[in-house]
């Protein structure tokens, strides 16, 4: 049996890598053709194009493929270009094929059901944070009726669907839903605090400048 594996196994790498040879045949059939400068130009611009989509920035792109800022940028510059593993450790991230990397477009394309699928995942996460929430909340209800603070279960569920999608957008790269969770976060972290605890309002006066630290930050980091 785990002979029969590692057959199957070696079988899918040998596929996989003469998918690359051939990917690779192809970006130099085309260099060939439109000449290297411009094929670089290409794959250089959609790189940049593809990057921005997805909202990750060049440092962020760079840590993904263990590569600095700087070799992000020379090949968004086109001065160079990653080797074919790279590119296609690229293509992956970015949720398109090297046939779409490597030719010119008028309009960037990203593969819709993709973007569904992450949605799709990321809201049933959330609404798992909530069923449990609302488990707890009618256990309490039957084995402990005397327990008058059990809507806390559901402010509770704030922050840690909160964190739950926070979690997926730096997966998937999601800046703007990034800056939205983490200000929430902060707000129902807070909000739970003092609705557990009496007479500990002026905590929320705490969650001032701790938003316009959060604001700063995502400010100077899409700059950057």
């Amino acid at each position: 049996m785990f002979t029969k594996l590692k057959i199957e196994y070696q079988n899918l790498l040998y596929q996989q890598e003469n998918c690359l040879y051939f990917c690779l045949i192809s970006c130099f059939f085309c260099a060939n053709i439109y000449g290297m400068e411009d094929i670089n130009l290409v794959i250089a611009k959609n790189i940049c194009e593809y990057r921005k989509h997805i909202g990750l920035t060049q440092a962020e792109l760079g840590e993904k493929l263990n590569f600095t800022d700087k070799s992000v940028s020379k090949w968004e510059k086109g001065e160079y270009l990653p080797d074919i593993s790279v590119l296609y450790k690229m293509c992956e991230i970015f949720g398109i094929t090297l046939n779409d990397l490597t030719k010119e477009q008028e309009k960037i394309i990203v593969p819709q059901k993709d973007k569904h699928n992450k949605i799709l995942i990321t809201l049933m996460s959330a609404g798992l944070v909530w069923f449990v929430a609302t488990i707890v909340f009618v256990a309490l209800v039957i084995f402990a009726p005397s327990f008058s603070y059990k809507w806390l279960c559901f402010i509770y569920a704030l922050p840690i669907s909160s964190i739950v999608i926070l979690v997926f957008s730096c997966i998937w790269g999601n800046n703007l839903l990034k800056f939205c969770f983490t200000s929430l976060l902060t707000w129902t972290v807070l909000l739970s605090v003092c609705l557990t605890f009496k007479n500990v309002w002026y905590l929320f006066l705490i969650g001032a400048p701790f938003q316009i630290l959060i604001s700063l930050w995502f400010y100077f980091k899409k700059k950057n």
